[in-house]
């Protein structure tokens, strides 16, 4: 059963229509036939199909049932992670998607190895939307940047934040509030800087730890969404 996001204009008269890459994908790759069912998302809705016709790279479904999305957690979690090497960034937002992370934002801190060209965003955003369909989520997250920690910070105004900081003495599960979105901030390998700290205390960062491991920069936040999202 395959599980894949449309646009709402693929939607009509009581079918889904999936042409371009996507539909290649579905037809060459996947290997899909008539009859076979799946379900495509969009615009908050799951669409149950059953494959009508599969031509090249044309796709078409008859809907046979549909509701609102299912399985998206009730807290949302954004994800403020310093870029890593790429492979390690890649598994974050792959992780992060599959755990229930909503947004993932890349930030250029003082000791980030990893500088990636613009360009990679596309990369990061495609990752995503794979994850979601393996994962079978109500909604692909976003992904946007590298920018600035101060621009980041800015993007999750308002948010209840924690900072993942090792040598923290609050437990992440003392820090919970019962809010309905929490913004996680995650540093590279080496750390955030003091002046990186003092600018997350200062938007009301409260500093965590998960406890007396130390695990690495990619699979902190993996960890730490997943116990997030089971909130409320």
């Amino acid at each position: 059963m395959f599980w894949t996001f449309v646009d709402e204009s693929q939607v009509a008269d009581g079918q889904v229509t999936i042409r371009g890459p996507q539909g290649h994908h579905l037809a060459r790759v996947l290997r899909l036939r008539r009859g076979e069912r799946g379900v495509a998302v969009a615009g908050g809705r799951q669409y149950e199909l059953e494959l009508v016709e599969v031509e090249g790279g044309r796709v078409v479904g008859r809907i046979v049932g549909d509701r609102p999305v299912q399985g998206e957690a009730r807290t949302s979690v954004a994800l403020l992670q310093a870029v890593l090497p790429n492979p390690d960034f890649d598994a974050v937002v792959e992780g992060g998607t599959a755990v229930g992370i909503r947004r993932f934002v890349a930030v250029r801190a003082a000791r980030s190895v990893g500088r990636p060209p613009a360009a990679r965003l596309t990369r990061w955003q495609a990752i995503a939307r794979s994850a979601a369909e393996q994962s079978r989520r109500g909604e692909v997250p976003d992904v946007i940047g590298p920018m600035s920690l101060p621009d980041a910070l800015e993007q999750v105004a308002g948010t209840r934040l924690v900072v993942l900081e090792p040598t923290a003495t609050m437990p992440l599960l003392d820090a919970l509030d019962g809010s309905l979105a929490y913004a996680m901030a995650v540093g590279p390998e080496g750390g955030w800087t003091d002046d990186e700290l003092s600018a997350l205390r200062e938007h009301g960062g409260v500093a965590v730890n998960l406890g007396p491991r130390i695990l690495r920069a990619r699979l902190a936040p993996i960890v730490a969404a997943a116990i997030l999202v089971q909130q409320r």
